[in-house]
């Protein structure tokens, strides 16, 4: 049996940015020429039909039905332990940060094999940078030395972490202490190409024609993480200025979707604020708002503010961790505000609706993250690794 050159290791094929971005860096090997395969703990989700033609897919035989992602990686470890073992790829790269602690593990049970190296692709903020968003709270310094140690444990196997922004790369090395020379930064991508071609596709929605009120976007799913709240919040204080309303693209449970309807409702928003759920083209909506808003808690390196600058559209943010203050900021100031600071982003939103669009501008600034460049960063570096 040939050995694959390059293995990618995934939990499933859900439609999620960590999952489009491993079928995209699988599809780029395979046609280098390197023997590629994808390895997944459950190998479904609505992303199956695009795994990449020459691209191998393999998944763990579990049984005993979906417990959960938790769980299931926990019960997938033996298999995956046995894939690194029997299958030996010569690269082996963990896909996202939920899958690390899994697949460390899974290469320690197989022997910590030295012909595989065990690379991790760091999708998202360092671990304390969640958990203290999830308590609300900016974490303590032992509290937040203390996840940090726990995390570095998790990239002790891996001979190489691949962070996908600076800022990123920087807490690995700096919080974390992970060698420097150990860690690459390559920025996420998106396709310029096919997003502006989506972008000019008709919108059928009265709140998106010329002349209507400005629209200020957002999109993701409704999480704690994407922390939509606030920008129901900072609508309140924009409309003081301006008639802006706001849509949110994306999806989630039903509770987080009528928590988010009743606030806005309770403070008279419920005619300015529009969830229409997810849509497969996202790009014509961020061509006709008048800007696209990030709140989040935290972040890897946010897509959506790639896409919404490939279309012409301007950004405000918070400048959660990681990787979007990176992109944003040099745009102008006053475009990025702290985490949390309605107010603040209320203030940024206006004075930006006020300034002109520049489309132009803000493409030729994307134009650094097309994804041919970063796939070709990655395909570069399987390759100078497997010459070694």
């Amino acid at each position: 049996m040939t050995r694959p050159d390059v293995s990618i290791l995934g939990f499933d094929l859900r439609a999620s940015g960590v999952v489009r971005n491993a079928l995209r860096i699988a599809g780029a090997a395979a046609a280098a020429g390197l023997t590629t395969e994808l390895w997944t703990v459950t190998g479904n989700g609505p992303l199956l039909a695009e795994v990449p033609s020459g691209v191998v897919l393999r998944s763990a035989d579990l049984g005993g039905g979906n417990l959960g992602r938790t769980l299931d990686l926990t019960r997938a470890i033996p298999q995956l332990a046995a894939y690194l073992k029997q299958t030996r790829p010569r690269i082996a790269l963990s896909s996202g940060n939920h899958m690390h602690v899994a697949a460390s593990l899974a290469y320690r049970l197989a022997g910590r094999p030295a012909d595989v190296k065990l690379w991790a692709r760091a999708s998202n903020a360092t671990l304390k940078h969640p958990i203290g968003a999830a308590l609300g709270q900016d974490l303590p310094g032992p509290v937040g030395s203390a996840i940090d140690a726990v995390t570095r444990l998790q990239y002790r196997d891996f001979a190489r972490v691949i962070a996908v922004c600076h800022e990123l790369g920087g807490h690995l090395v700096q919080e974390l202490g992970l060698s420097p020379h150990n860690v690459s930064v390559i920025p996420n991508g998106v396709s310029l190409a096919k997003i502006r071609e989506a972008a000019d596709q008709p919108l059928d929605h009265a709140w998106m024609q010329e002349g209507a009120h400005p629209v200020i976007l957002a999109a993701g799913r409704f999480s704690r993480q994407k922390n939509f709240a606030d920008l129901i919040r900072t609508l309140a204080v924009v409309r003081r200025d301006s008639p802006a309303r706001l849509v949110i693209l994306g999806d989630g449970s039903p509770d987080r979707r009528g928590a988010l309807e009743r606030q806005a409702a309770k403070l008279g928003l419920a005619d300015a604020v529009l969830l229409p759920g997810f849509d497969a083209n996202p790009w014509r909506w961020m061509r006709h708002a008048a800007l696209l808003a990030v709140s989040s808690r935290w972040e890897g390196s946010s897509n959506v503010v790639l896409e919404a600058l490939a279309c012409g559209t301007p950004v405000v943010a918070y400048r959660c961790p990681t990787g979007i203050a990176e992109v944003v900021e040099p745009l102008g100031p006053g475009l990025v505000v702290e985490p949390g600071d309605v107010a603040g982003l209320a203030a940024a939103i206006v004075r930006r609706l006020r300034e002109p669009r520049d489309s132009a501008a803000l493409q030729s600034h994307v134009e650094q993250f097309d994804l041919t460049r970063t796939l070709d960063a990655y395909v570069r570096l399987f390759i100078r690794t497997l010459k070694v």
